[in-house]
């Protein structure tokens, strides 16, 4: 994916990427950090992060803090995180239309990551949107031979019925 191509961070760009929830410190790689969430942050005087004055309206971000050198930086939140990508939000809002319109992908991605923005999903791993084939057909059910004779009683017509659907195995198969 080219830098063209990319869809745009939520936090404009402005941020690294999130590292995951076990991160190295790129300073001493230490694995021993701490983490914390900063809220959005309106544009304030100038101050001193990590040696550079920097004077710009910080989206929401998580911070970061490595216990053994004190370095400290700012990641994007967890937009995809616990589960939900934009992949899997754009397919379940197509899978959820109650229309037989189909939506572009684009705009389906830019919704799911709109909607990754404002809320914090979670799929029901149960639900049948989620019930991914392996790539093969269902399997197809083979159809039934209908009887078509006229039976004179009820009786006759569920013994004929019980034949048709639960025929007696062949010689071949015991």
């Amino acid at each position: 994916m080219t830098e063209a191509d990319a869809p745009p961070a939520a936090d404009g760009g402005l941020l690294p990427p999130f590292s995951g929830v076990e991160t190295v410190c790129s300073k001493c790689l230490s694995s021993d950090t701490y983490t914390w969430y900063r809220p959005a942050k309106a544009s304030m005087p100038p101050d001193e992060f990590n040696g550079a004055l920097r004077r710009v309206a910080l989206p929401e971000r998580l911070e970061r803090q490595c216990t053994r050198c004190d370095f400290q930086w700012d990641e994007a939140l967890a937009m995809d995180e616990p589960g939900m990508t934009v992949a899997a939000l754009a397919h379940a809002l197509d899978n959820s239309t109650p229309y037989p319109v189909e939506l572009d992908g684009q705009v389906l991605a830019w919704m799911a990551r709109e909607l990754l923005r404002m809320l914090r999903i979670t799929a029901r791993p149960e639900h049948p949107v989620w019930q991914y084939s392996n790539g093969r057909p269902p399997p197809v059910v083979a159809p039934t031979e209908m009887c078509e004779a006229l039976h004179p009683t009820a009786e006759d017509e569920e013994a004929c019925e019980q034949r048709r659907t639960h025929p007696e195995p062949k010689e071949t198969d015991r």
